[in-house]
């Protein structure tokens, strides 16, 4: 028993001391990274609240971000662990993503509220359309 809580221990102590994993061979720069995670979640959002658009074009995330970016499946996994390793410079990355994601909403946000003053504009049009003609009559 003692043995096996020293060897635990030697365990423990060696895997505290790791630095984390090294550089990847086809290392993605941070800004690309940055990229694909944006571009990511927004085909995780897209596939969750409109899954009928990537169906209906027949577009998967992984493939997607795969071919856009000219990376496999391993170097956007061994990518993602490097960044993902060091948590402050992981932090910073993602807060970037978070906020362009909010920039992006914003701008969809102004668009949909602009779409139905348009549509109140038709409606209220034909509403004034219909009572000219019920006065003809």
């Amino acid at each position: 028993m003692k043995k096996f809580t020293v060897i635990l221990f030697a365990f423990v102590v060696l895997a505290a001391c790791d630095k984390g994993p090294e550089k990847p061979q086809n290392f993605i720069e941070e800004d690309k990274m940055e990229d694909i995670l944006y571009d990511a979640a927004l085909l995780q959002s897209m596939s969750s609240f409109a899954p009928g658009i990537l169906h209906d074009n027949d577009i998967t995330v992984s493939d997607y971000l795969y071919n856009k970016y000219d990376i496999d499946s391993l170097t956007l996994v061994q990518n993602h662990t490097y960044y993902a390793s060091d948590f402050e410079r992981y932090e910073k990355l993602m807060n970037r993503v978070t906020d362009r994601l909010r920039e992006e909403k914003a701008v969809v946000d102004t668009l949909m509220q602009a779409k139905p003053e348009k549509d109140e504009v038709k409606a209220s049009a034909l509403v004034v359309d219909t009572a000219k003609v019920k006065e003809k009559l």
